[in-house]
């Protein structure tokens, strides 16, 4: 229980973090690392999702 919290939790503030990430990074970096962004923000909602659950 404590492990899925925990990852809930970091995903709400890394919400809005990878958004600003992904701005400056697109410039500089390939638009592959967007992809990848893209992927761990959904993950990161995903988990929000199961925490809800759990409580």
């Amino acid at each position: 229980r404590q492990v899925v919290r925990a990852r809930g939790r970091v995903g709400a503030p890394q919400a809005p973090l990878l958004q600003i990430v992904v701005g400056p990074t697109h410039s500089s970096d390939d638009p592959i690392d967007i992809d990848s962004e893209s992927e761990e923000f959904t993950g990161g909602e995903m988990e929000e999702e199961t925490e809800a659950k759990v409580s």
